[in-house]
Parts: structure tokens; sequence; C-alpha cells
């Protein structure tokens, strides 16, 4: 029994060895698997921030010995022409309270708490509670206030709150923080054709219509920074690579505006669009001779100091240049030049009116258009007519007789010379162009309605630069608003460009001519036709219907009224037209915008040394 026990006790020890064997083994490949897996760990981490992510590292450190700092750009100024700033940066300041972790700098200033708070809160114009519940027993730095102006930080800088010079430091109590605010210092002044500086989604400052909206890019300039080493303790390294990039200020604008005009013709036009009780009012004066534009007004108005408060969009638009109406009968003295042009008539030509309608049917020989006429506006006959009748008593069936008279393609083409379907360029933000089909969709209906603008459509810019041919002898130059665009390097200066001739000079003489006798033998009212006898005027009205947004035709009682005149006659010095959208007093041109146009004119005529008749 003695030698199985011991024989039993053997076999146990052996087992029992074995076991602790295998668990040491197991331990053992536990260890080596535990430490490969944090090698891996290791290795990967190492990979990540070597190579992945090597570039944010390399940013950290960079951030521990460099420093940098931007520098914003002064952005370029807008001056009328006579050299009066219309926009312009001004430097504002964020107030910031400021104060180090010196405990005896921190004693000092928590003595002085109460003055601190009540002095700085005086200066700002706030309540004493929006400053001291910002000053709290850890504060090191707090915004206080932002775009503060110059004046008042000065008045920060100069205040004797704690009375020890040596805490008179950059930085103890109060920092200044300097930024630029954009500045239109007239206010509404040209408002449609400055625009202003906004906000983009992302709260980044944004050109919106106008030069600041076209030109953002030139006008803002481009951001500079510094870049310096420096040690552990902050202080820059003077021996290290030193790399400033200066900022480089934006270009400066010169406008053909005159400010005395643009004045005078805003507040007219102000006047006359609340006495119609109209929608709208656009203006635009020019200098035929060059296409330099001299005024050019919108209303309802905006301060682009405070456009946020405008609540209507379509109030920043430059309507003048942006809205593309069918704009009537202005447009009869081009159909007149073009069928003189042409040769197709002369100036003897006549037309007898003797049923105040014309029948479609018969002059196209549409089936569709059996029954349908087209009228003279007050549906009466007006009987036999020269051109110069025709344009005096503005007669839709005699127009488009004449036009009828003119090759399709010749007419067609010409519209074109005239800048009609043309875009022009004039370098302001939200300019549309106008419509005009091609000539392949054109009938002889599309020409009878053009003759006397209907059924094509363009901008008051286009409209003025189509008229002022006529005023500038059969010369259709480029209308321009910037003279020079300038900065340390260069000046860039617009001169007059001549665009087409789509007529000759006796041609737009002799239409100018025609044009007078809507002045001055009853195409506007005697009232009227007595205020500017004493001067040489051309010119000629348009009522037109509105075009329905959705769908065809036209809306019911709504129309706009459009007069374009020039002056001398004979020698222009000046174009001028005027629009008035949606008049509810009256509906015909006559009655609205005629009486806006002459007290403009009158009020304006000696500032452009227009003389009066000998």
């Amino acid at each position: 029994m003695t030698s199985l026990s011991h024989l039993h006790s053997h076999r146990k020890k052996n087992k029992d060895a074995s076991t602790g064997a295998k668990i040491q083994k197991n331990n053992y490949k536990l260890v080596i698997t535990i430490l490969s897996g944090i090698g891996v760990v290791i290795f990967f981490q190492a990979f990540r921030w070597q190579i992945l992510e090597s570039d944010k590292f390399i940013s950290i450190a960079k951030q521990q010995y460099t420093d940098s700092d931007k520098q914003t750009a002064q952005r370029g100024q807008i001056v009328a022409q006579d050299g009066t700033i219309l926009a312009v940066d001004q430097p504002i300041w964020n107030i910031y309270a400021s104060l180090s972790t010196d405990e005896r700098e921190r004693k000092l200033f928590f003595s002085k708490k109460d003055k601190y708070v009540s002095t700085v809160s005086s200066i700002l114009a706030v309540e004493n509670s929006t400053i001291s519940e910002k000053i709290t027993d850890d504060f090191v730095y707090a915004p206080l206030a932002k775009g503060v102006d110059t004046e008042t930080k000065i008045a920060l800088e100069n205040a004797d709150i704690f009375g020890d010079e040596n805490t008179k430091r950059p930085g103890f109590g109060l920092y200044f923080e300097r930024a630029l605010k954009r500045v239109y210092p007239n206010g509404e002044l040209a408002s449609h054709v400055l625009g202003f500086i906004g906000k983009d989604s992302e709260g980044k400052d944004l050109g919106m219509y106008g030069v600041e909206g076209f030109y953002f890019g030139d006008i803002t300039g481009k951001e500079g920074y510094t870049y310096e080493e420096k040690d552990s303790s902050g202080n820059t390294i003077l021996t290290a690579e030193y790399e400033p990039v200066q900022a480089r200020s934006g270009k400066d604008f010169t406008l053909t505006i005159k400010p005395s005009l643009q004045n005078k013709v805003e507040g007219i036009l102000k006047k006359h669009v609340e006495s119609t009780s109209s929608k709208s009012g656009s203006v635009i004066i020019m200098n035929p001779k060059t296409g330099e534009i001299l005024s050019m007004a919108n209303y309802p108005s905006y301060n682009p100091n405070e456009y946020w408060r405008i609540s209507d969009p379509w109030i920043f638009k430059n309507l003048a240049i942006a809205d593309v109406y069918e704009y009537g009968s202005v447009h009869k003295p081009i159909t007149v030049a073009i069928a003189l042009e042409s040769g197709s008539i002369d100036e003897e030509y006549t037309c007898n009116d003797s049923t105040g309608y014309l029948d479609l049917y018969e002059a196209t020989k549409y089936e569709d258009l059996k029954g349908r006429k087209i009228y003279t506006w007050d549906r009466r006959s007006d009987g036999l007519q020269k051109l110069a009748d025709m344009l005096k008593n503005s007669s839709n069936p005699c127009l488009a007789r004449t036009a009828l008279e003119v090759d399709s393609a010749y007419y067609y083409n010409k519209l074109k010379e005239f800048g009609i379907g043309n875009f022009i360029g004039i370098g302001l933000q939200e300019e549309s162009n106008s419509y005009l089909r091609t000539f392949d969709e054109w009938t002889r209906l599309d020409i009878i309605t053009a003759s006397y603008g209907q059924g094509i459509s363009a901008t008051p810019l286009q409209v003025v630069s189509a008229i002022s041919t006529i005023a500038n002898h059969g010369k259709r130059m480029r209308p321009y608003i910037i003279s020079t665009i300038s900065n340390d390097e260069e000046t860039i200066k617009y001169p007059p460009q001549v665009l087409s001739e789509p007529i000759s000079q006796d041609t737009a003489d002799t239409v100018a001519e025609m044009m007078t006798h809507v002045i001055e033998d009853g195409g506007i009212n005697e009232r009227y036709i007595k205020l500017l006898r004493d001067y040489y005027i051309a010119g000629k009205t348009g009522t037109a219907q509105v075009a329905k947004k959705d769908g065809t035709g036209y809306e019911d009682n709504k129309t706009i009224t459009t007069f374009v005149g020039f002056a001398p006659a004979d020698d222009a010095k000046m174009i001028m037209l005027v629009r008035l959208e949606e008049p509810k007093n009256d509906p015909y041109a006559a009655s609205t915008v005629v009486p806006l146009w002459t007290d403009i004119f009158l009020n304006i005529a000696h500032d452009l040394e227009i003389s009066k008749r000998n």
C-alpha cells in the first residue's frame, strides 16, 4: 500500500508540473500577444502621426516657435466726377476688457472696478450692468463693444481710471482691435449705382449690387500677413527668417456721376413717384456725344450704410439697368429712322389714317388675324399725316405701315445696330439684357408690333442708348459710368467709344427735327409746351402695357410710361430718359412722365450749360 501511495504521489507531482508548465507557456503567449498588440498600436500611431497627419503636427510645432498675423487690406474708394467721396473705408474698433495674471495688476484693477465700469459704460453709452457682468473675478479677456468709432476709442484711451502711469500701457484694462467699416458719406446719394458691402452666408464681407458688387474683387484688394520665429519665452528671434507680405490696397474708382445733378434728380424723382402713386421710377441722364452717364437714379431708394433696414429686396435693384420692359412709343423715332435710312421712304412720305386702326389681316394675310386690329391711342382717325405728324400724334397704324415698307431683314438688323437685343456691359451688378427673338422666328406681325415698341423689350439704359444715336448725328456711343480705375501701379481710363453707326448724319438730324414737333406742336400737354418753349428740345413719349409674368397677354389697367428727350435738338449736350412703373393716378405718359422730365430739365439746364433760344 505504501508503494502504491508513493506511485500515486509521484504521478500527481508530474501532473502538477505539467499543468504549471502549460500555464507558464500560456502566460508567456499572453505577454507576447499584449506586447505585440502594443507594438502594433505604437507602429500605427507613429505611422498616422508621421505620415498621415504630418502636416497637422508640423503646423502645431510651428505655432510653438513661429507667429503670424493677418493684415486687412484697405478697400479702394469710389468717388464722383468732381472728387466727392461716395464710398470709403473707415477705421473702427472692437473694444475688450483685458487683464494679465499678475497679482499686483489684478489687485489694482479690482480696487477700481466700480470706477472702471462706470467710466467705460458712460463712454460706450451702455448700461453699467452690461460691463460689470463681464468683469468676473477670474476674467482675463472679455469683449465689451464692436464697431466703435475712433473718437470713442480715443476717449477710452484718455480716460483716467486708475491714476497710475505704470498701468497706462497697452493691454491693461482695455484692449483695442482695429477693423474697417465701409462708409457711404452721402447716404442715399447714387445708392443704386454704388451698391453696398454686405455679408455672405458665412458672415464674410461681400459686395452686393452696383459697383461694389461687380468690382468687389478689385475694390477689396489682397490681405497681407506677417511671419516670424520666436523663442520659448515668446520673444521674436531677430536673426531668424522674417517673411512679411504687405496687404495690397484695393483699386479706386472714379465715376462719371455729377453729385449736384444726382442730388436734384433724386429729390424730384421721389416727389413725382409719390404724387403719381407709381410703384417705382427711374431716370438716366447721359451725354450723347461721349456716352457718359451724368446721373442715374431710382426710387424707392435706400441708404447703403443701413441696407439691412430694407425688407423688400427688389428695392436694391437698379431698375434703370435691370428691368427689361416693353417700352412702347419711344421706339417710333427708331422706326422712322430705319425706314428713311433704308431708302424705302423719303421725307415726304405720308400715311392716310381714315379709320383710326390697321386691319391686321389685310396687312399680313394671316388667317388667324381676321377681325383683329391695332388702333390709335384714342381710337380716332388722324387723317393724312407726314412723318413728323406720326411722331407727334404717336400713330400706331401709320408707324406700322411705315415699318412694313422696309425689308424685314433690314429692319431687324438695324434694330440690332441700335442696340436692341445687345448687352451693353456698363460695369454694374445685375445689369440685364433685352429680349429680341431670332430673325427666323419673326413674322410680319412682329414687324408691326415692334414698330411702336410692343413685342420687343429693353432696359431703360438700352432705350436711352438707342435714342442717343439720333441725338448724336447717327453714332451710338457706349454708355459708361466708370471713367477711371486706379491704384499705386496704374490708372486705367475709359475713353468714349463708338459702338455702331446704324444711320447717317442726315437721317439722324432729320428725325431729330421731327421729334421737336412732339414738344412744340401738341405732342404733349400745352402747359409743358409753354414751360419748355425757351429751349430747343426733341422728345418722344411712350405708354406701354405691362406684359403678364405668367402666361401671354397684358395686365389690365397697368402701364409703364416713358419719356426720352434731348437738348439742344440740333447739337445735344444731354439726353434724359424718365420712366414710371404702374402710375395709378393716370395711365398716360403725357400726364405722368412729361411733368417729371420737365421738372428735372428746368432744374438742371443751367448746370449742363444748355442755352435758351436766341
